[in-house]
């Protein structure tokens, strides 16, 4: 390993206080009174940022509650309980769920060689405390985070957790995913011309005949929305890859913990944006008391904590991958 890894509170964003962990390789920029969003991850040597940012929007405060879609600002953030509003455990959940929208106290730690910032929020609907701790080490372009999930509450909660990684997309892009199974959800439309149809991974037949491959990321010209649900993983990571570049970024998660992986890409369709959005989550479908029904879906009881790792790394020289494990090592095809 060379050089150190830094972690900086001295800057704010748009009124936001800023928490800045970089090294030689990555710059991260997090906004905790943001739902501690991660806005910016930024390749160093390249000077390439792998997260979206809207480009009509910026961060604003926001109020508990409101609309996500009309607050997307970008970068990554983290939903729970929910996604859409629904009942669950007797309360009314608010659009997203609670934790994207509220201040998250935050404490940073110097050690020899890497830098860390601990983020909590405990949410005044569903009475659970979320926690996350991201480190970075001198010499890795890895974020490595340490999630843990505890019901505070008297009752049981069923509920998704999912990661909200959004990544600056076009045509050039190209998505990777251990996965066997997907399902096109009824938002669009899709490449393919029709929703609510399931296929194997990562080719799916048109209305027309045409067999689509799903990896490959289209101009925002297309006008096209896609937002599915990847089930039967055979391995726990996702990876978008700017072929161009070569540059990319990578999620590894337990799958027993993330038992899906949900897309959402709009290539010009929506709203006239182009990004595509990772998102590893604890279960499916969009519904939680529907996927808590199927069993799809986990539940947290009274006192219950719910616990586990992920690692983001950001890679280069590739143009395909067919895999990253939990110590963020990616395998796959290099870009010539």
């Amino acid at each position: 390993m060379s050089g150190a890894a830094t972690v900086s509170t001295d800057w704010s964003y748009r009124g936001f206080q800023a928490v800045i962990l970089e090294n030689d390789l990555l710059k991260v920029v997090l906004l905790p009174g943001l739902g501690a969003k991660i806005w910016q991850i930024t390749h160093k040597p390249t000077g390439k940022d792998l997260l979206w940012q809207h480009p009509r929007i910026a961060p604003r405060p926001i109020g508990f509650g409101a609309s996500y879609d009309d607050h997307f600002f970008g970068g990554w953030d983290e939903l729970f309980p929910n996604d859409v509003p629904e009942t669950l455990g007797g309360e009314a959940m608010p659009d997203h769920g609670e934790i994207w929208s509220l201040p998250w106290e935050f404490e940073v730690r110097r050690d020899e060689g890497e830098a860390s910032v601990k983020l909590w929020v405990e949410t005044p609907v569903s009475a659970c405390r979320m926690e996350k701790t991201i480190r970075l080490a001198a010499g890795e372009a890895k974020l490595r985070f340490s999630h843990r999930l505890t019901n505070l509450g008297r009752v049981e909660l069923p509920y998704l957790w999912k990661l909200h990684a959004a990544v600056k997309a076009d045509e050039y892009g190209r998505i990777d995913v251990g996965a066997r199974d997907a399902y096109i959800e009824d938002f669009g439309p899709p490449r393919t011309g029709k929703t609510g149809a399931s296929y194997a991974w990562p080719f799916a037949t048109g209305e027309d005949g045409v067999r689509h491959d799903m990896r490959r990321c289209l101009p925002a010209s297309s006008g096209v929305n896609e937002f599915q649900y990847l089930t039967e993983l055979n391995g726990g990571w996702c990876a978008y890859t700017d072929t161009a570049s070569g540059v990319g970024l990578g999620l590894a998660f337990d799958p027993e913990a993330f038992r899906s992986c949900w897309l959402f890409a709009t290539y010009g369709g929506w709203r006239g944006l182009s990004t595509v959005v990772l998102e590893p989550c604890t279960g499916y479908p969009i519904s939680v008391a529907d996927g808590a029904a199927a069993g799809t879906h986990r539940t947290l009881a009274p006192g219950e904590t719910f616990a586990t790792d992920v690692t983001a790394v950001v890679y280069a020289g590739m143009k395909a991958v067919s895999g990253i494990d939990l110590e963020g090592n990616v395998e796959g095809e290099a870009k010539e």
